[in-house]
């Protein structure tokens, strides 16, 4: 079996899926505004994996002498490891920089239940097979998984069996004979043009009240009684002049709803297993963050190429303050960098004997690129200043009414009105739309919340070595 083509993925998004965008169930996903932009990227995506240049990064033969798609292979060797770095960059650099959500960073805590299976067989040995057997299937059937992670939570000071609603968290309401039942909702990006998610706990403290709420499942996503409720879109009109970025990139968060959906034995991962959610919940970003430092890197070096261009324009690059905050930028593009090699360079290996990325410099670089983005949007948005957000549109460029005012006062010396504004849009969706709103949230959160970051930080670091260096020289006993 061939790996999906754009084509083929969009033929396959036609399975009766219930999707809402505005309150208005959607009759094709493929063609309604708000989705058909990030259905064309996706699509884009697919077809890359069949251009020449890039047909051995995306493509493998498996032990069976089938075609398969890497971005679900296991990463077995460092070659593996870095194919995945060149896999998720030859996307960002072909398809789009701003985009983060494309399958190659959910699948990886099916990697970490693949290596768990010790674990995995002491409650359920079809917890592992099951778990296997999806990663084969995805590596052939080449499908889009993302994840299901965020529950609606309500009232956050209380535990989830606490709640005056017990679905805020997503559930096991009924076990049988053939599989399970789930209820809740959770919010996921890109679901609505998705294949499956992979659905997992986020609850903090595992009491056996909670059991219940300790699942973790393949969903496909059109499955019945499954709906996407979509937020609204981030540009009224496909307008690439105006919107470059969420013209073409917004990719739409979704509230998955799980209205009793039932879940195969064969797509269960784990239920009611509270003790194994919390042993295993830590470890499932031990791959994902490397595709986080690859699409912060993307960010970052988009946000420099962004300063260069608007201060070229005004002719203020050469003034040293002014290059002193695009070496900023610089900076911290240069840092993601080096957190990505060094992580890659000094990595691990596994309990099963996979290869993974450092994991204390890994989970450092994702605190230090998330917890710094929004420092950088603010640089690049101090050197455009205030005309990034009252920059005509392109109608009033073209119109014979208002044209040539715009062409005379938005043109720099040989620099066009028309090149002007196009940079200018671009800034404006780095910095000040409500792309580049979204854009800083997912960067603060979508790897989860900072102190939650912090804490795999702390966890993975080795203590003991910095405390024994510290004793030595205090003369006191570790």
């Amino acid at each position: 079996m061939a790996l999906l083509t754009g084509k083929q993925y969009r033929a396959s998004l036609k399975d009766g899926r219930q999707v809402f965008v505005n309150g208005e169930l959607v009759e094709d996903v493929t063609t309604h505004p708000a989705i058909k932009p990030m259905v064309d990227a996706m699509a884009a995506l697919y077809d890359l994996q069949h251009d020449e240049r890039y047909k051995d990064v995306f493509g493998y033969v498996n032990e069976d002498g089938e075609i398969a798609s890497r971005v679900y292979k296991l990463p077995e060797t460092i070659e593996d490891l870095r194919n995945r770095r060149e896999m998720t960059a030859a996307i960002l650099n072909e398809v789009s920089p701003v985009i983060d959500r494309f399958g190659d960073e959910t699948v990886t805590p099916l990697f970490v239940m693949k290596d768990r299976k010790a674990l995995l067989d002491k409650y359920d040995t079809r917890y592992y097979e099951n778990a296997v057997r999806w990663l084969k299937k995805l590596q052939v059937s080449n499908w889009f998984l993302t994840s299901g992670n965020t529950d609606p939570k309500g009232d956050r000071s209380k535990q989830p069996y606490q709640q005056d609603d017990p679905d805020m968290y997503t559930r096991v309401v009924e076990e049988r004979e053939d599989g399970i039942i789930i209820r809740g909702a959770k919010f996921e990006t890109g679901a609505c043009y998705a294949h499956a998610a992979f659905v997992k706990p986020t609850v903090g403290s595992w009491v056996p009240e909670n059991t219940d709420y300790a699942v973790a499942c393949i969903v496909p996503l059109n499955s019945p009684n499954l709906r996407h409720i979509c937020r609204a879109p981030h540009f009224d009109s496909p307008n690439g002049f105006d919107k470059p970025l969420s013209s073409q990139f917004d990719e739409l968060d979704t509230l998955i709803v799980f209205d009793d959906v039932f879940v195969p034995w064969e797509n269960v991962i784990f239920s009611r297993k509270p003790e194994l959610a919390a042993l295993i919940r830590q470890d499932l970003h031990n791959w994902a963050a490397q595709g986080f430092l690859n699409r912060a890197y993307a960010k970052a070096d988009t946000l420099v190429g962004a300063a260069l261009l608007v201060t070229e324009h005004t002719r203020l690059g050469a003034i040293p303050s002014i290059r002193e905050k695009i070496a900023v930028l610089m900076g911290y593009r240069e840092t993601i960098r080096a957190f990505i090699f060094a992580s890659e360079s000094e990595h691990q290996v596994s309990e099963s004997g996979m290869i993974m990325p450092n994991l204390s410099i890994q989970n450092a670089g994702r605190v230090y690129a998330s917890s710094n983005f929004y420092e950088m949007v603010q640089i690049l948005r101090d050197l455009a200043g205030g005309t990034a957000v009252m920059q005509p549109d392109e109608r009033s460029l073209r119109s014979p009414l208002t044209g040539p005012d715009v062409q005379k006062y938005f043109r720099i010396g040989s620099t066009t009105a028309e090149d002007r504004l196009k940079v200018l849009n671009l800034v404006n969706e780095l910095t000040a739309s409500s792309f580049a709103g979204r854009m800083c949230a997912y960067a603060m959160f979508a790897e989860s919340p900072p102190m939650v970051q912090a804490m795999s930080l702390y966890n993975s670091f080795d203590r003991q070595g910095s405390l024994q260096r510290a004793a030595r020289l205090a003369g006191v006993a570790a």
